[in-house]
């Protein structure tokens, strides 16, 4: 047998069920077909519930105001259409089981919440995308614009059968009267089995129509995310590129240590030297009895307030030393568009580009994203190639220091030989000629040794000042392209790119 006996049951089941006379469309008698519009409209719900899914559990980590200025847009237009079709479809499942008798009530209920969805296009979304336009264009809003209107020739053949529908129950209930048994008959003769196919082909259009709204919100909200995931990387990559600049800093501290290191040795031996002259000088006991030994005592003081100076100086001559780093610590400012990426104009294009959801968003971001990634790279190459430059340079700068210092010894070196003669001589006035006579050459010479003190923390300070400016000046020039015609080149780029595709002559 070619059917079988579960088959014949459930066959006899279903007859059973289409043979009921079971009250629909506000009336108190049967009309045929009924049973497929629950089923057309339990589809297009399916699609519908899911609309906003993509918005529900997606958070934007980045703070950027675009990102969530245009994730809340699109979250809204979501979550303002599930329970406007949803309402549609419980409208019309109300409609198809209801046997109130009031016609008009439960067909404008139904109606109603057709037009509601139908001018939600017009009425309420430009108020949510409008603002949209001055930060990524149109292209989204009109995606969203002709998504609405695509599901509006679902709603409109809604519209249209619903009020066919109404209008043939009315006509029904006309015909038998107020006191009058409405029949199956009398409401076949006025609803007819195709009004009912015509709301069962409605239900599957707008189930048809919803997903390009679905998709709409879908690639825009993966656009939002893979922008927030790219300016977390970008952060994070400038963060690593702005650290750098420290350790790049730091490869000028080996020389400035050398410099540092050999100005206080060779003061600090010489402050040795002189206390030891200073402690000595009372055992020449013919000097410091002699007329103008205290003089040659005050000049050896002279001699060490020279030290003193030097410490005491404002800045330091640490302080100027490390003064170098700065300039290159703040020259990276020149590439404040990489950076400073919230408010790089190039940056934004990018983000503008993917996020606008046109026609070759993803494309053109994906051509240009990583272009930042090596220009942060190549800002961090040239600055490290200033730095060796400059090293070199200042490693001819501490062979000077250190030749300026060691002619300082030459001031001092003889004080101790010659006072040792002159304490040798027991004429007093032969002695105190000679103590004489030294400290008039001592005073000249201490005066020399001040000059040196002076001009040598004078040349350090130019120096270091020269170094920081050749520093700059190599840096700014190195970073000059990047801000005068690579930015701008690249944003010619991106947006050449948005607008016109794919060109591979463009490069």
């Amino acid at each position: 047998m070619g059917v079988t006996i579960a088959a014949l049951i459930v066959l006899s089941l279903l007859q059973c069920i289409a043979a009921e006379p079971r009250p629909e469309f506000a009336l108190s008698a049967p009309v045929r077909g009924t049973s497929r519009v629950g089923l057309a409209a339990s589809e297009a719900n399916a699609a519908i519930s899911v609309v906003n899914n993509a918005t529900l559990s997606f958070t934007i980590r980045y703070n950027l105001t675009l990102l969530n200025q245009v994730f809340s847009a699109v979250q809204t237009v979501a979550n303002d259409f599930q329970p406007l079709g949803t309402t549609v479809i419980s409208s019309i499942n109300a409609l198809a089981s209801n046997s109130s008798g009031d016609v008009d009530t439960v067909f404008g209920a139904a109606l109603a919440a057709v037009a509601n969805a139908s001018s939600y296009v017009t009425d309420r979304m430009p108020n949510i995308t409008t603002p949209l336009i001055v930060l990524i264009g149109k292209p989204l809003i009109e995606k969203f614009e002709d998504s609405f209107q695509h599901i509006g020739k679902a709603l409109s053949a809604l519209n249209v059968t619903l009020i066919g529908l109404q209008q043939g129950a009315r006509n029904a209930q006309a015909a038998v009267g107020v006191n009058g048994t409405l029949t199956s008959a009398v409401v076949a003769s006025y609803m007819r089995n195709s009004l009912i196919t015509d709301l069962v082909k409605g239900l599957h259009l707008l189930r048809a129509t919803v997903p390009v709204l679905k998709y709409t919100v879908d690639s825009t909200i993966e656009g939002i995310a893979i922008a927030d995931q790219y300016m977390l990387d970008l952060a994070n990559k400038v963060a690593l590129t702005l650290g750098e600049k420290s350790s790049i800093a730091a490869d000028l501290d080996g020389i400035i240590q050398a410099i540092g290191s050999a100005i206080t040795n060779t003061t600090t031996s010489i402050g040795t030297d002189l206390s030891s002259l200073q402690g000595n000088f009372s055992s020449l006991t013919n000097v410091a009895a002699a007329a103008n030994g205290s003089a040659i005592l005050a000049l050896l003081g002279d001699y060490a307030a020279n030290l003193a100076d030097l410490r005491n100086k404002t800045p330091s001559v640490d302080t100027v030393l490390g003064s170098l780093k700065d300039s290159v610590i703040n020259v990276y400012a020149v590439a404040a568009p990489l950076f400073i990426i919230q408010d790089s104009y190039v940056v934004n294009a990018l983000i503008v580009t993917l996020i606008a959801n046109a026609e070759y968003s993803q494309y053109c971001f994906y051509k240009y994203k990583d272009f930042f990634f090596s220009m942060l790279d190549t800002v961090s190459i040239d600055a490290r190639e200033c730095v060796d430059k400059e090293v070199t340079r200042l490693e001819y700068f501490r062979t000077t220091i250190e030749l300026m210092l060691d002619v300082l010894f030459y001031d001092y070196e003889d004080i101790a030989g010659d006072l040792t003669v002159c304490n040798g001589i027991s004429d007093q006035a032969n002695l105190d000629e000679c103590i004489t006579s030294l400290a008039g050459i001592y005073k000249r010479l201490e005066a020399a040794f001040g000059d040196m003190f002076a001009l040598g923390y004078d040349t350090i300070a130019r120096e270091i000042a020269a170094s920081g400016s050749r520093l700059k000046i190599c840096l700014r020039l190195s970073q000059s392209s990047l801000g005068e015609s690579d930015l701008p080149l690249l944003l010619e780029k991106i947006t050449t790119c948005a607008e016109q595709g794919p060109d591979g002559n463009e490069e």
